[in-house]
């Protein structure tokens, strides 16, 4: 398997200076509950990039929470697409700012993550495997975070990353979040003119289909400013990553083998960690294009300078497209399927 790499013929800047905007860091409550365990075994700090991200003892999952952080920044806790929307409206319309950076975090899968678009697709039966992991015990989602991802699993991701027919059950994808926009009008209206939305969460840009997510998600929310981050990667973001979330991903049979072995016993996301590539997409020359952020270390949950773009993933991590998927499939980093259809 090779990576494709082409040098851009010019390299420039985006952003300059930093934005005085809002700070809103969203995550679906399962993956907050993973950091308030996580937390619990390795206390992270005030400065660890995951710190806004544990959910408080004691908290109720049946709405969306928000919280204000010490440093001014926000966190909505959600269980829908809908109340995330609806959070960061709220967080923008009391506070009279608007948003320059969004975080989107939870578990990914090309193209989409892995949390309902509304209340009636949560409460559907096939949502059941999200809703367990949500309203479920702090140690389970601690415990298959840190699952090992086979090589075959890996190769499914890829192959499904580049087939556009695909439809995944419990998720949210570019359809979903233009259903949201239509439904949350406001939500387009909140964002700074450079504001940047970074998805926290594994495998979202891979492929085809994530190139293509991206691109539309900058269209449907930001118009003709600022940019969208997606990981091409798996990610990183337990305790042992306080700069941000980091990438790992297959290399060869021999890592993965070497990984799968220590990962579920040391649980230490640092010590498999791997130099990642970032989807980025932003407007340009009159439409929405994309590039990539190479040989990084850390996806950042802050508002990011001068980033420099020097180099395109010409085919990102390919592998040949199966005959036909299996009716289900596994979230990375969770115990729980999403269900396929090809439409």
């Amino acid at each position: 398997m090779k990576v494709i790499i082409a040098l851009l013929v010019s390299i420039f800047a985006v952003s300059a200076n930093a934005s005085n905007g809002l700070t809103v860091h969203t995550t679906e409550f399962g993956v907050g509950k993973f950091h308030r365990y996580d937390n619990k075994v390795h206390a992270y700090g005030a400065k660890n990039a995951w710190a806004p991200y544990i959910l408080a003892d004691g908290a109720p999952t049946d709405r969306a929470m928000t919280v204000k952080n010490a440093d001014g920044s926000f966190t909505v806790f959600f269980s829908t697409l809908d109340e995330m929307m609806a959070s960061v409206v709220a967080i923008s319309q009391s506070e009279g700012k608007k948003v320059s950076v969004l975080n989107i975090h939870g578990h990914g899968l090309p193209g989409a993550m892995w949390f309902p678009k509304d209340e009636a697709t949560k409460n559907g039966w096939t949502c059941g495997d999200w809703v367990d992991a949500a309203s479920g015990d702090d140690r389970a989602n601690y415990e298959q975070y840190y699952s090992p991802v086979s090589a075959s699993q890996v190769m499914q991701m890829r192959q499904m990353s580049n087939n556009p027919n695909v439809r995944m059950s419990c998720t949210t994808g570019a359809r979903e979040w233009r259903e949201g926009v239509t439904k949350n009008p406001a939500f387009k209206t909140v964002f700074e003119s450079d504001a940047q939305f970074h998805f926290l969460s594994c495998i979202v840009g891979l492929g085809s289909v994530g190139d293509q997510f991206t691109k539309d998600i900058g269209a449907i929310v930001l118009g003709q400013g600022g940019h969208v981050q997606t990981a091409m990667m798996f990610g990183l973001g337990d305790w042992s990553m306080p700069e941000g979330m980091g990438f790992w991903d297959y290399q060869s049979d021999d890592q993965i083998d070497r990984d799968n072995a220590k990962y579920p016993v040391t649980r230490t996301d640092r010590e498999i960690m791997q130099k990642g590539s970032i989807r980025m997409a932003s407007f340009t020359n009159g439409a929405w294009s994309t590039t990539a952020l190479v040989d990084r270390d850390f996806m950042s949950v802050g508002f990011e300078s001068g980033l420099k773009l020097g180099m395109q993933i010409a085919s990102p991590l390919e592998a040949p497209l199966a005959p036909a998927l299996p009716q289900k499939v596994k979230v990375p980093g969770t115990g729980g399927f999403v269900f396929i259809e090809q439409q």
